[in-house]
């Protein structure tokens, strides 16, 4: 489904910031893959991801969505096939706009956003039906400005616009580490039922790592630009974070201590 290959990318090549995020990496999803990805800071997570959005343009390497290669494309291109919601709640939704309207630009993307005639009473009750499955209440505010709703609101509105079209891609930016603990655990709740339901592709990056072995397939851990674990099957069920830390020291040959993503697994 998502083939990544020999991915390269130098930040400030040539200076003394120069910065290898993405080293020769390779990456394979099936159809249907829910894969949590996690390191420590700076390892290349964020970087891969925005390689697969289009951000930047990797210096070597190939990406392709079920055979198609797209690594050549803008952004804007691969809005069709790949849908990613960030961790900042506010990154996702149109704060002065309604509720309504923000699910209209998420049903329209890549088509002229005419929002009046595409606001009408089958859509409305489209809307409504799929607001309820989030169990938040936001079927009875369609007309509610979106800046007026909480942050977890805000990221489960985020998450269905992300999911209304069925993405053959979904990519989640950390996307509950900016909500409080019993916030976080219902969108990622949330996040799970639209993925089973709806048979989505996902890549989610996590500093969390009891989060990261319970939640999908498959587990990758990165270093310095590098998949170095590759955990799912049997192996993954009978995973213990404890487990996991030894065999990130052997694989990469550094110790964790104070690390964020050591941290993240107490929370």
């Amino acid at each position: 489904m998502l083939t990544v290959q020999n991915l390269t990318k130098v930040f400030n090549k040539g200076t003394i910031n120069e910065k290898k995020a993405l080293d020769s990496l390779s990456l394979e999803l099936a159809p249907g893959d829910f894969v949590t990805v996690i390191g420590s800071n700076g390892a290349g997570k964020s970087s891969l991801m925005n390689a697969i959005a289009g951000v930047f343009i990797p210096d070597n390497g190939e990406i392709s969505i079920d055979g198609t290669p797209i690594t050549k494309w803008a952004s804007y291109k691969r809005s069709g096939l790949i849908s990613r919601v960030f961790q900042d709640p506010l990154s996702g939704t149109a704060a002065s706009m309604t509720i309504e309207e923000n699910l209209v630009m998420a049903l329209r993307r890549g088509e002229s956003r005419r929002l009046r005639w595409a606001l009408n009473v089958n859509k409305r009750d489209y809307f409504r039906n799929e607001l309820s499955k989030l169990g938040l209440g936001l079927e009875g505010r369609l007309t509610t400005k979106v800046k007026l709703l909480s942050g977890g609101q805000r990221q489960a509105l985020t998450l269905l616009m992300a999911t209304l079209q069925n993405p053959k891609l979904l990519l989640l930016d950390e996307h509950t580490a900016a909500l409080d603990p019993k916030t976080a655990e219902k969108v990622m709740e949330l996040t799970c039922k639209v993925a089973q339901s709806s048979k989505l592709t996902t890549l989610m990056i996590t500093h969390n790592l009891e989060q990261a072995l319970a939640v999908g397939n498959r587990t990758i851990m990165m270093h310095e630009g590098r998949i170095i674990l590759d955990i799912r099957g049997v192996e993954r069920q009978n995973m213990t974070i404890g487990r996991l830390l030894d065999m990130f020291e052997k694989a990469s040959g550094v110790h964790m201590n104070n690390d964020r993503m050591m941290l993240a697994g107490t929370r």
